[in-house]
Order: C-alpha cells, then structure tokens, then sequence
C-alpha cells in the first residue's frame, strides 16, 4: 500500500506543478480593432504593401499621442490591467488610460487608451512600433508582464527634430 501512496502523491505533485506553471505562462490579453487615433497624429494611412495589413499611424507632434483600441481578455480567467511598461528610446508609451485598474472579465473586452511619448533625437531616421507591454494580475495571486501584439503600427519619422507627414 505504501508503493500506491507513493505514486499517487508524485502523480498529484507532478500535476499540481504542471498546472502552476500553465498558470505562471497565461497569456490571455489581445488587442484588436477597432482603434480609435487620437490628438497628436498626422496621419492615418490604410494598410499599405509591407505594413502587414495593419494600419500605420504616423505622429504630428514631437510630444505625445493617444490611441483608443480594444483589448480582449481571450482567457479563461479575468484580468486585471495594472499598468503599462513605459519604453525608453524615441517612441514609447507612456501611460495607460483610463487611469487605475481595468478589469477585463474572459471573453469579454474593454476599450484601453495608450499614450505614447515622442522624442526625435539626431539622426534618428525612423521608428516604429507594433507592440505595447501591459501588467496585469490574475487569479489574484499572479502578476505578469506580455507583449500584446497592436492591431496597428506606429511610425515615427525624424528630422531634424520633428516627425513629418507623409
């Protein structure tokens, strides 16, 4: 009988480990249309050959911008959003709207504003971006960070200082 505990008791670790790690690696978050461009940008080109049939946006200003766009919670669990990991570099978010945290319960969507932050140094020449990395919590005991692919792009376009239109 002590051989039966023994396997039942390894089988149940193995499986209790299995399914911690499944939860450590959720990854529920997606983002979709429709987006929704805000203040700052001067354009908004429909998906051209090499943009990947996403629509690129393209800023006016050498500070910020905002984009409205809907993110789904693909997953089985809610979500809630906790924050935004600011980038560094020429063009990078910022800031997370609406401010606090947004629950997002699964299979279920709501409407998230990134704000994005410019700064065109010398000799830039372009950037662009297709990603943000969002915080959130689940299950009430994990915390993640995931790169949550954009269902558009972001191109800035320096010289000599500030972004142009295309």
């Amino acid at each position: 009988m002590g051989v039966y505990v023994t396997v039942i008791a390894v089988a149940l670790a193995a499986a209790v480990a299995a399914l911690f790690l499944w939860l450590r690696t959720y990854d529920p978050l997606a983002a979709t249309k429709p987006l929704t461009p805000g203040a700052g940008l001067g354009a908004d080109v429909e998906p051209t050959f090499g943009s990947g049939g996403k629509t690129v946006l393209v800023p006016d200003s050498n500070e910020h911008f905002d984009v409205t766009f809907t993110l789904r919670d693909t997953g089985r669990f809610a979500v809630t959003l906790t924050g935004l990991e600011a980038g560094e570099g020429d063009l990078a978010p910022s800031a997370l709207r609406p401010g606090g945290r947004i629950r997002i319960d699964p299979h279920d969507a709501a409407l998230v504003t990134v704000r994005w932050r410019l700064h065109c140094a010398p000799d830039t020449g372009q950037v662009a971006s297709d990603r943000v990395r969002l915080r959130y919590r689940y299950l009430s005991v994990f915390s993640r960070t995931a790169t949550v692919v954009l269902p558009f792009a972001v191109t800035l376009r320096c010289s000599g200082g500030s972004p142009q239109s295309p």
